[in-house]
């Protein structure tokens, strides 16, 4: 069970745990009656004209010039035009997995898209329509932040289901999960954490697996190497820098967290990431 801090940082982390990789772009132009079969990528879509209905994601829904819908997930769903129409479509695939994925919903739906995130509008049809080669860092760069003013929006506008960044009711729980999600390199113990949820060891400790599936020390790793992950991608930092940040008093043993984790060495987990950007970018179709 995923468990993320509903504080006034939830938003906020789970958006900076998220990349994405631009994959491909597509002009679907319909004529009334069409069918477009999505094959169950990740996909960002606006419907530039006309009027659309998706099917697949639950109930059908029917989509109008300006509306937008983010399938963070694989999952396989169709486009049926009722209408004439256009719809630009950018396919991703997520850097990395962990709770901040785990956290998405199966879809996000904004009505009336270009009016309420023009500036995400604007960048999606440039990424779709003008950009000459959006593949690589730019192209990701530029869907990464399509994706996180979506899911902002969606937010923001109060279409996000009540908690759906939090999946337990425990209050102490949630108090030592948003600590541990401020500062994850701190060193905390079973009793540090209890104290965060004014809980006694024993109880805060079952309440806690039971919330989340996890012990707090398995908990708190997951994390970590997780962070690490954003940080091994993002920065040009040591991994002996990382691991130090992250609250390893050594390399190898943030390296062997790291390894039962992801099955990978950090150095072996960064260089892998690179080349699977670079990859991405040289086969990707514009």
């Amino acid at each position: 069970m995923t468990v993320v801090d509903p504080g006034g940082r939830g938003l906020e982390d789970v958006l900076a745990d998220l990349q994405w990789r631009f994959v491909r772009r597509d002009v679907f132009t319909f004529e009334p009656g069409r069918w477009q079969f999505l094959a169950g990528e990740p996909s960002a879509l606006i419907v530039s004209e006309g009027l659309v209905r998706v099917e697949g994601l639950g109930d059908a829904e029917d989509l109008a010039h300006g509306d937008f819908l983010f399938v963070p997930h694989d999952v396989r769903f169709a486009l049926n035009a009722l209408s004439e129409a256009q719809v630009l479509r950018i396919q991703l695939t997520p850097v990395g997995t962990g709770s901040a994925m785990d956290a998405l919903p199966p879809r996000v739906l904004l009505t009336d898209f270009t009016r309420h995130a023009s500036l995400a509008a604007t960048m999606m049809q440039h990424l779709v329509q003008e950009c000459p080669d959006p593949n690589g860092v730019q192209g990701d760069r530029v869907a990464t932040l399509i994706a996180s003013m979506a899911i902002e929006s969606w937010h923001s506008r109060g279409c996000a289901p009540k908690r759906w960044l939090l999946r337990v009711n425990e209050p102490g729980v949630a108090r030592a999960v948003a600590a541990m999600h401020a500062d994850p390199g701190q060193e905390w113990t079973v009793e540090a954490l209890a104290r965060v949820a004014l809980a006694s060891r024993s109880g805060f400790a079952a309440r806690f697996q039971e919330a989340t599936g996890l012990t707090p020390g398995r908990y708190l790793t997951k994390l970590r190497v997780e962070r690490a992950q954003r940080f091994l991608v993002e920065k040009d930092a040591s991994v002996g820098a990382v691991a130090r940040r992250l609250g390893y008093r050594s390399d190898t043993a943030f390296g062997r967290a790291f390894r039962r984790h992801t099955g990978l060495t950090p150095s072996e987990w960064r260089r892998a990431a690179h080349m699977s950007s670079a990859e991405t970018a040289t086969a990707a179709p514009g």
